[in-house]
């Protein structure tokens, strides 16, 4: 079960369709704090099916963030029912099953990432920078973002995931991070690729590959 998913089966539980809850009472729910990004940054509570703790905290349960009160610290969630087609295998197939995949991809390599730095990654925010990163350390000395691209129908290069990759390394190397990556899984060719082309442009941005099928990590760059 994921970390957030005790939160997750409360808010399922509840009769009511409307609730908020203090930041405070999460945490104790959890047992654990919340990282700093969420006392900050309303991205943190997105709606974003890409991120463990939307995804296992409310989403899949059928529930949505409808405004966060920093000042407050509190968090007002809604009842969406969005949980019965998250459920329906067939009916979400062509939609949900590349997040699905995305998102699975995400938190495992969030456990096997944690490990290999030896510090507790989650997302989070950074200083002047507008973007929720995938995987940060407590005190931001690590960041890094999760891809999980293949080739255009399995052969043809990706122009817009190169782009993308692009984006997130430029963003990356705006940080004041020591360590600062980009994690891919599914296809390695996409990265690779990529590295070919670009990775003569790349300043102290760490590559890695992901096997999701026996859960080993390599150093690309």
């Amino acid at each position: 079960m994921g970390k957030y998913e005790i939160l997750g089966n409360f808010l399922k539980n509840q009769r009511k369709n409307r609730m908020t809850l203090a930041f405070k009472e999460i945490e104790n729910m959890l047992n654990f704090n919340l990282p700093n990004s969420s006392k900050s940054y309303r991205a943190w509570w997105a709606n974003d099916p890409y991120h463990v703790q939307a995804y296992d905290g409310w989403l899949k349960f059928g529930f949505n963030v409808e405004n966060v009160n920093f000042k407050e610290e509190t968090v007002h969630f809604i009842r969406t029912g969005i949980n019965k087609s998250i459920k329906t295998k067939e009916s979400t197939k062509s939609n949900l099953a590349p997040r699905s995949k995305a998102y699975e991809f995400e938190r495992k390599s969030g456990e096997i990432l944690s490990k290999y730095f030896n510090e507790e990654l989650s997302p989070g925010q950074v200083d002047g920078i507008h973007k929720l990163f995938d995987f940060v350390s407590k005190d931001g000395s690590i960041i890094g973002d999760a891809k999980y691209f293949t080739l255009v129908h399995g052969k043809s290069l990706p122009p817009a995931k190169f782009s993308v990759i692009a984006e997130h390394t430029w963003l990356l190397e705006k940080t004041k991070a020591k360590r600062k990556f980009l994690v891919f899984g599914n296809d390695r060719r996409v990265p690779e690729e990529w590295l070919k082309r670009y990775g003569n442009l790349v300043k102290n941005i760490e590559f890695y590959f992901i096997d999701d099928k026996n859960n080993t990590i390599e150093r690309l760059n």
